[in-house]
């Protein structure tokens, strides 16, 4: 099968499946051909819902489907200042950067397929991570972690504008939640999008959790 058919299926059968319909989200899809962004070992497999090695420790963190999904809750517009962390192989960074057109993205190591850094348009890589690296940046729109946190860092929530949306998977594995956390002049409001499993953000705080 090739690339531009396996792309089609994974429209039809994994992002459609996962209620997406937004047609911005879906067009996306598309346009930015995910093969180009994984290791080259990997290519044939880049629209499977498996998890994809970028080094002994690093994957690509969400499956197709959840990738579309977690794009169509945040609702990203132009105009839109983003934080990425967890660049990874930049895939979610090039459809940040078509929505938004201003993305800052943060990563400890560098994992970006040779080609692809000098095509991504409108973002700023750095290094950095979950806990170091943004806190003079000033605030965002958006702000999304590629990766698990136990919690949601209180003082990154607090780099979020009103109006703004943050998105996070949270938790203890096996079951840890994709949440989507909304910001407004009250406060905030928290959704659970969907249930999955990832790895931890590089330096993000694990406490130890104790079972009795």
């Amino acid at each position: 099968m090739n690339q531009e058919q396996a792309r089609e299926n994974m429209i039809k059968q994994q992002v459609r499946t996962w209620e997406v319909s937004d047609p911005k989200i879906v067009d996306l899809m598309y346009k930015f051909p995910r093969e180009e962004f994984v290791p080259d070992a990997w290519r044939e497999l880049a629209y499977s819902d498996t998890n994809i090695v970028l080094d002994d420790s690093r994957c690509m963190m969400l499956f197709p489907g959840m990738e579309a999904r977690m794009l169509q809750a945040l609702d990203v517009q132009q105009g839109e200042s983003v934080l990425e962390i967890g660049t990874g192989c930049a895939y979610m960074t090039a459809l940040l950067a078509e929505l938004s057109g201003n993305v800052l993205s943060l990563d400890t190591e560098d994992f970006i397929q040779s080609g692809i850094r000098s095509n991504l348009k409108n973002v700023q890589l750095e290094t950095g991570s979950v806990s170091e690296g943004w806190q003079d940046k000033g605030s965002f729109d958006v702000i999304v972690l590629n990766g698990s946190v136990q919690t949601i860092p209180r003082e990154l929530l607090d780099k979020l504008n009103v109006g703004g949306r943050f998105f996070a998977v949270v938790g203890e594995s096996p079951s840890m939640s994709a949440t989507l956390v909304t910001r407004d002049e009250f406060g905030s409001r928290t959704e659970e999008l969907f249930e999955t499993s990832l790895p931890r953000l590089a330096s993000a705080e694990q406490k130890d959790v104790f079972d009795f």
